[in-house]
């Protein structure tokens, strides 16, 4: 009996094809998850940048005329339990005149009133660290034939808080046309401030009263908006 062998021929297992430099296994359905997310990340970072960068250009642009607004004597309001701006009773054209105290101010003694009046007998020494300020806005403008109306804000600052803290009262000289010619106020949480109705420019005269030092004489020039060239 003739021996026989028996050859038994392995398959062996198809190699796969050459690579090409990892670009099949980058892009296999394993990643598509992680490039997912890092795309939506990447899509939130500059739409969060675009929105944060612009609210704040524009937030900053709406502050500063919040409070152009305000120095210029423009009310603002919020409900019936705020409201920021000139007193209630300037709205008149019969009102001249008005502190945050109301349309006469806190009360004067006789003496003082007849030195703020005089004021060229007692002012002196010029003072650097405390000032006046003021800022107009135009009711009516002015025309040829016509004078214009405008409501004016007086108020005090000063160069550091110390100082204007030292001021306790403010008393106000006004134009000679006025009925009531010397008006005060103590209101500090309001910068002192004054507000007028007024029909052209003069020079407003401020007594300082400090409570440690001596008492200061500030003027302020109230030019107003739209005033014809030189």
């Amino acid at each position: 009996m003739k021996d026989f062998k028996i050859f038994y021929i392995a398959q062996l297992p198809q190699s796969s094809p050459p690579s090409t430099g990892g670009t099949r296994g980058m892009f296999d359905s394993g990643w598509v998850p992680l490039f997912q997310t890092l795309a939506w990340i990447f899509f939130w970072a500059i739409l969060i940048r675009f929105i944060y960068r612009n609210f704040n250009l524009q937030l900053g642009g709406l502050l500063s005329a919040f409070v152009n607004r305000v120095q210029q004597g423009s009310p603002i309001e919020a409900g019936t339990f705020f409201k920021l701006g000139a007193p209630s009773a300037l709205a008149s054209q019969q009102v001249n005149s008005a502190t945050s105290e109301g349309t006469e101010g806190t009360s004067l003694s006789e003496n003082l009133s007849e030195k703020v009046l005089n004021y060229q007998q007692y002012s002196t020494d010029i003072a650097e660290e405390v000032y006046l300020l003021h800022a107009a806005e135009v009711i009516s403008p002015r025309t040829e034939n016509k004078l214009g109306s405008y409501q004016v804000r007086v108020w005090l600052e000063a160069y550091t808080d110390i100082d204007f803290n030292e001021c306790e009262q403010v008393v106000y000289r006004l134009h000679e046309s006025w009925n009531q010619r010397v008006i005060a106020t103590e209101a500090k949480n309001n910068q002192f401030e004054l507000w007028l109705n007024v029909h052209g420019e003069f020079t407003i005269i401020a007594y300082v009263k400090r409570k440690s030092k001596e008492p200061l004489w500030l003027t302020r020039y109230l030019d107003l908006p739209g005033r014809p060239p030189d």
